[in-house]
């Protein structure tokens, strides 16, 4: 299966400290190949200008002056380019226009286009973090997202006022590389994805813990795809070296049992699990209340954890995919696994793959579908899964 892409992008910039970036949003995507035009608000205008982005190859750069203006062939501006659009990126948007595209004001050329388009638009928000925590703006961002508008952060980051919290803009080169990898095919729509990503801790004392090496690249790459092919995508991440982006719901958490917690606790309204995490697998019998003095050897017990998959397989029509980090026999290790533990699908990867950009898989489902991926990004195997996945449905329609 060939997943399409589209070219055309319209980029809408609003008025926050952060404009300056949007400029390099435009320069990253003129550079991945994308038809860009741009509309700048009036407030926008009082941070950077037309020029600017004229300059970097935006093909047309409108403003609040050009609300009113027809096409050649008399079509009303905000409606031509509503038509023209595949996509609608809003970078910055600002707590006052997310406020407005909630309620449906259209009262300039920006957000009277946002009101005329049918199509996916992604909206990267930037603004203090008073502002972006405030309960009203809140509950605007949960209602665009049930509306299918996708939230690409903010992050945690240095903002206008000195202080270091949550609501910077999301770098432009991640906002890029998300909004590239959209495809025209919504196949997960109404599908809700729970996908669990990163290493879980066992605490040994205050200081000292157990966990692998697992980054939650590859978590959290399934999870943005899910999500980019329209499935509403809930991450439960332990230990991750990446912050996510576009997720409609995040967790945190730090333990095995923390993560077996909440992955029972969602699984209950999710239709797909896809457990990507790398729980810890044994834990302390005995943990210590203080930092463990310096000994000339420290004998422990070890318990196992929870096994997570093994006491979900109670499911309801539920489909499970699971990994399995094998060292050898890894085909006949992964099919065991996956049997015992009531996956609908399990996907075998070496040690190697662990930490690493790319990898290769075996990915083999309960009907005895097999598919190798060899040699590929951590994204483009997310795709993969997530296709071999789409195929199993359709089958067991």
């Amino acid at each position: 299966m060939k997943l399409k892409k589209r070219n055309n992008i319209l980029l809408i910039v609003t008025g926050s400290i952060a404009c300056y970036k949007s400029i390099e949003i435009l320069r990253l995507l003129k550079k991945s190949g994308k038809s860009v035009r741009v509309i700048l608000t009036r407030s926008a205008e009082r941070f950077v200008m037309p020029l600017s982005f004229a300059s970097l190859g935006a093909e047309k750069v409108y403003t609040d002056n050009d609300q009113f203006i027809a096409t050649e062939n008399g079509t009303s501006l905000h409606i031509a380019l509503a038509e023209w659009a595949d996509y609608i990126l809003v970078a910055p948007a600002t707590a006052n226009t997310i406020a407005k595209i909630r309620m449906g004001i259209a009262d300039n050329l920006a957000l009277s286009t946002i009101v005329a388009f049918t199509k996916t638009i992604f909206i990267a928000p930037a603004m203090n973090v008073n502002m972006f925590e405030n309960p009203v703006t809140a509950e605007n961002i949960d209602a665009l997202k049930k509306r299918g508008m996708i939230f690409i952060g903010p992050e945690e980051g240095a903002l206008a006022n000195f202080t270091v919290d949550k609501g910077r803009l999301t770098e432009p080169d991640k906002i890029v590389r998300f909004v590239c990898n959209a495809t025209e095919e919504k196949l997960f729509k109404n599908k809700r994805f729970l996908v669990t990503a990163g290493a879980t801790r066992a605490y040994i004392d205050p200081v000292r813990f157990i966990t692998n090496s697992s980054s939650g690249r590859m978590g959290i790459e399934i999870a943005e795809e899910a999500k980019l092919m329209g499935g509403y995508v809930h991450l439960i991440a332990g230990s991750i070296l990446t912050e996510p982006v576009g997720m409609d719901k995040i967790d945190y958490v730090v333990t095995t049992k923390e993560l077996f917690s909440k992955t029972k606790e969602a699984f209950k309204k999710s239709d797909i699990l896809i457990m990507a995490a790398a729980p810890v697998d044994f834990i302390p019998k005995k943990t210590y209340p203080n930092k463990i003095k310096k000994r000339s050897h420290l004998n422990m017990e070890f318990l196992q954890a929870v096994d997570i998959l093994k006491s979900l397989q109670n499911k309801d029509n539920k489909v499970i995919i699971g990994f399995a980090l094998e060292t050898e026999n890894i085909e006949k290790n992964a099919l065991k696994k996956m049997k015992e533990k009531g996956m609908d699908i399990v996907v075998a990867n070496e040690v190697s793959n662990m930490g690493s950009d790319r990898g290769s898989v075996l990915m083999m489902d309960k009907t005895g579908r097999k598919k190798l991926i060899q040699d590929k990004t951590k994204r483009e195997i997310a795709k993969e899964v997530l296709l071999f996945l789409k195929e199993f449905l359709d089958k067991e329609v």
